[in-house]
């Protein structure tokens, strides 16, 4: 009977010190919650800040900024010290469920591997930056002007080297987010700009220039006569110009709704192509900019100025193109010059009359040596003949007389003096 209630007692004082340390870890959990929520911003801030060193040329820098990472992105000191305190609670009666919690918390607490941008569970997400890109990496919170870093690519080259890194975007919990566990989210965000040159032909021909379709500029002169041009064109983004490109044109949006925390938490984004600004906005001013010149010009001087409008062009479109972050590499005439039909066969007997009038001018200082071979010619012709008809062209030179004609019109040495009489 004594045992029994030496037993009872016990099997009540047991479920007394249960209770009590259930209570403690309770209490202990909240406690943790709380701590959590008061230094969030600061881990936030100090994940996004040591993310950064990743661009850093330094093996020391990549170690510390994967160890800060871990540190601040996962709460290290409030953790341990949470299973510091579940262990004094339950180590005494329950050694295996200590390190059952034990394994669950390192696994709560410990970096892992991760995809996902709002997950509940962290994997690492990994992304390279390429030779032919810059990357920037934006702390989405703090004083992110002076906490962003920058892959400097270009260093690489004047050392003869290749630049190219691979960047870990950090993770945080967001608090709030969930109802008992909180999400975890980007501490920033990876901003990639790529720097791929870009050219083009811009010409209507169908068996050349960058596209089959009439890429040409349709344009008039000040008369309103047609003329259609084409352009050779070249741009680039420097690494230095980076920013600037990307404050103008921006990157690519995620598709999809803007208010799915999915969306809301992309963590690495593209800028907008080179080719792509290029085809749109830069072909419409380079447009603008040929039109407006050919259009201040009449029909005659548009022709005849074509080098002084595409140096006015180059000019005004490398002031254009450097505003808004693009390198203009070169830019030039990739066709020629076209008219309407009508206009073209006029052009082109205008031009054939200012030759034969030029040849004429040459010619007309020696008209009377070239009548008189012509006539010296149509008399030896007309002693040739059987028929006793006069040759058909006398004054004109006939064509056996072109080399002759040809030779009088250079400058011949003078004839030999005459032989004195004898």
């Amino acid at each position: 009977m004594g045992a029994l209630m030496t037993s009872t007692t016990s099997g009540k004082d047991g479920g007394r010190r249960l209770a009590v340390r259930a209570i403690l870890s309770l209490a202990a959990i909240l406690l943790y919650g709380w701590i959590n929520a008061l230094v969030n911003p600061i881990a936030t801030i100090g994940t996004a800040r040591v993310a950064g060193q990743q661009f850093a040329n330094s093996d020391l820098s990549f170690a510390g900024a994967s160890l800060g990472m871990n540190f601040f992105g996962h709460l290290g000191l409030p953790a341990v010290a949470l299973l510091a305190v579940l262990a004094a609670i339950w180590w005494a009666p329950a050694r295996a469920l200590f390190m059952g919690a034990l394994l669950a918390g390192g696994l709560l607490s410990a970096p892992s591997p991760a995809r996902a941008y709002y997950d509940k569970t962290d994997f690492t997400e990994a992304y390279t930056i390429l030779p032919n890109e810059t990357g920037f990496w934006i702390p989405d919170a703090g004083a992110n002007r002076d906490s962003q870093a920058q892959f400097e690519s270009e260093a690489y080259l004047n050392a003869n080297k290749i630049a190219l890194k691979r960047f870990m975007v950090p993770h945080v919990k967001l608090s709030g987010s969930g109802s008992f566990y909180d999400f975890y989210v980007p501490a920033g965000r990876l901003i990639i700009v790529d720097r791929t040159p870009f050219s083009r032909e811009w010409v209507d021909a169908h068996d050349r220039g960058t596209s089959k379709k009439k890429e040409g500029f349709p344009c008039q002169s000040r008369e309103g006569l047609n003329i259609a041009v084409g352009v050779s064109i070249g741009t680039s983004v420097t690494e230095a110009n980076a920013a600037k490109y990307l404050y103008r044109f921006g990157v690519i949006s995620p598709q999809g709704d803007r208010g799915d925390p999915r969306i809301i938490f992309t963590s690495v984004y593209y800028s907008r192509k080179l080719a792509d600004v290029m085809d749109d906005v830069g072909r419409k001013k380079i447009q603008t900019l040929v039109c407006d010149e050919i259009a201040s010009r009449t029909f005659d001087k548009a022709n005849e100025e074509a080098v002084k409008i595409m140096d006015s062009v180059k000019t005004k479109a490398s002031e254009y193109f450097a505003a808004v972050g693009i390198t203009l590499d070169f830019v030039g005439w990739a066709d020629t010059f076209t008219f309407d039909p009508q206009v073209q066969e006029a052009v082109n007997r205008r031009y054939i009359a200012s030759q034969d009038q030029a040849i004429a001018a040459l010619l007309a200082p020696h008209a009377p040596t070239i009548q008189a071979l012509a006539a010296a010619e149509a008399l030896r012709s007309f002693g040739q003949r059987t028929d006793g008809k006069l040759p058909t062209t006398v004054v004109g030179l006939p064509p056996e007389l072109g080399v002759l004609l040809g030779t009088l019109l250079k400058a011949a040495p003078p004839p030999p003096p005459a032989a004195p009489p004898r």
